[in-house]
């Protein structure tokens, strides 16, 4: 008698387990991976628009300089993305950055793939035609979303002032 409460009682509790784990698995949804923006820390630029940058130049100059050339505005700066030690989604799922300023006048995208509780600073680097909404002076939004799937999981804004450059090389040059 006593093999049988022993054998019923280890069958109830087989039972009783996989039913809750046929009903947890019923019942679970796939959520998408959890992410943070940790730091960001946006710059934004313009170079001054010149008809002629380099007068003197006959269409050759040579330097070592950073920032965006005539014409053409920039983003620079850093941003790290963290994904948290007890995040419940995928082990290794796709990120999407976007970084943007001024409701798009300026965009950069990076993807990437974080394990759980890793990170990954990215280095940004972005240049393009400078759009008419950008002056030097001007003070813009620069807005970075983290998506996976389809759906924002993390956001940072900063406001930030638009440094205007001069020639690239100005300091170079002696003019």
């Amino acid at each position: 008698m006593r093999r049988f409460a022993i054998a019923g009682f280890v069958l109830l509790f087989a039972v009783v387990v996989g039913a809750a784990a046929g009903l947890s698995a019923l019942t679970s949804e796939d959520r998408p991976a959890n992410a943070t923006v940790s730091a960001f820390e946006p710059r934004v630029a313009v170079g001054n628009q010149s008809a002629d940058p380099y007068p003197d130049s006959d269409g050759v100059v040579t330097c070592n300089d950073r920032g965006p050339m005539p014409g053409n505005a920039g983003l620079s700066g850093s941003l790290v993305v963290e994904r948290p030690l007890r995040d419940g989604g995928p082990p290794e799922p796709s990120f999407r950055v976007t970084v943007s300023v001024d409701d798009g006048a300026l965009v950069e995208t990076h993807t990437l793939a974080l394990s759980t509780g890793g990170s990954e600073r990215l280095t940004l680097f972005g240049t393009a035609d400078r759009p008419p909404s950008l002056d030097g002076g001007d003070t813009v939004p620069v807005r970075a979303t983290v998506t996976t799937e389809n759906t924002t999981v993390a956001s940072a804004s900063r406001t930030v002032d638009v440094a205007e450059r001069d020639r690239p090389c100005a300091d170079e040059r002696g003019n």
